[in-house]
């Protein structure tokens, strides 16, 4: 896999971090159009977080909801995942919504719908029910400054439950991260793109456009991610798509130009990527910062891992690995933005099958596979 020239077949990529946005208030990105522009990425299954805006996924009902606009516009298989907090009084909800999701997230910090700090033991009846009903489906977490070891010990220490620490960005949550794998706790962890390829200064030109949660670090600390992506220490890439219009970031850029983060102030947090995450990764490797072998692991075969899947031989894309720079033209969502823009990149997808059905030849979309799964042992 060492040859980064003419046409290189990987397996499909798998992300359990996008956010979707539909149904809700942000109309941006819908299921139809953010599964078309993963498919222009080579994703062939993504997984939905739960903190849709104005319409959180903390019901049943709320998740079969969103199957059924999947059936109806997914381009690929997808999941959606459950969602809980202190505040959505919704344990007794749990059960039924373990058997339509692989994964529960929690927001353990400020984040898109949510302006709390919380402590570990806010969310012990809803971990300790999660892991009675579903104690082989991860329990992934958005992290706050001080709770992460608490989390550990809650989720991974005193359960045993499988973690999965979403957008690592610190050296701080490194260390505990790797605490917690020498003493072989049930952790796993990802890391953004933007955080490994921005940096904390890009804020200063980019405002609102570069915000993120959490945020950006400095290139000391972008360089570490990276490292430690490439070592394993870090297990995955997920993009944490978050496709805001570009409407909405310049109204949280004329509001609330310092980046304040209140129930009082006007928010636009998360940046677009899924569709060009894997080729901006692709030319880091060509620039030796990371092996093919390692990307393909962390975009493809590990993500699957821990979701309790796997991919299928005949589940797998076609690179022309040729480089460009990024414009307009390779943008799919439909937030129709990048914050990529001139970044140079490497690898378009020429040919995209899901179980040996073409959904993309010759660059262009030929069909749709929209699957929701369900089930851990599921092959993609």
């Amino acid at each position: 896999m060492s040859g980064l020239t003419g046409t290189l077949v990987l397996p499909g990529l798998v992300d359990p971090h996008v956010h979707l946005r539909e149904p809700g208030s942000n109309h941006s990105e819908t299921i139809a159009s953010g599964t078309k522009a993963a498919l222009f990425g080579g994703y062939v299954l993504i997984g939905d977080m739960p903190n849709t805006p104005g319409h959180p996924t903390w019901t049943k009902d709320r998740l079969l909801e969103k199957h059924a606009l999947a059936r109806d516009g997914a381009h690929i298989p997808t999941t959606f995942h459950s969602g809980a907090q202190p505040e959505s009084d919704n344990v007794g909800e749990l059960h039924a919504m373990s058997r339509l999701s692989l994964w529960l997230k929690l927001y353990g910090a400020p984040t898109t719908g949510n302006a709390n700090d919380y402590a570990a033991a806010d969310f012990r009846d809803i971990v300790a029910e999660w892991h009675r009903v579903a104690p082989d489906k991860p329990i992934g977490l958005h992290a706050g400054r001080d709770n992460l070891e608490d989390f550990i010990a809650v989720v991974a220490g005193s359960l045993r439950h499988p973690l999965h620490i979403h957008h690592v960005s610190t050296n701080h949550e490194l260390r505990l991260i790797h605490t917690a794998k020498r003493r072989d706790l049930p952790v796993t962890c990802g890391v953004t793109p933007h955080h490994l390829l921005k940096t904390a200064h890009d804020v200063r030109s980019e405002g609102w456009f570069a915000r993120v949660q959490p945020p950006l670090v400095g290139e000391a600390e972008a360089e570490e991610l990276m490292r430690c992506l490439s070592d394993g220490t870090i297990d995955i890439v997920e993009t944490d798509h978050a496709p805001h219009s570009k409407e909405s970031k310049l109204r949280a850029e004329s509001d609330n130009v310092e980046g304040l983060h209140t129930a009082d102030h006007v928010t636009c947090f998360g940046l677009p990527c899924i569709e060009l995450a894997a080729p901006l990764l692709f030319y880091q490797a060509r620039r030796g910062y990371i092996t093919m072998e390692r990307l393909v692991d962390a975009l493809s075969t590990r993500p699957a891992r821990i979701m309790g899947l796997s991919v299928s031989a005949n589940t797998f894309a076609s690179w022309e690995m040729r480089e460009f720079r990024v414009g307009e033209e390779n943008v799919h969502s439909q937030c129709s933005w990048t914050p990529y823009l001139g970044r140079l990149a490497l690898g378009i997808p020429g040919e995209v099958l899901v179980q040996g059905k073409p959904l993309i030849k010759d660059g262009v979309l030929v069909d749709r596979a929209p699957n929701v799964v369900t089930n851990r042992g599921s092959e993609i």
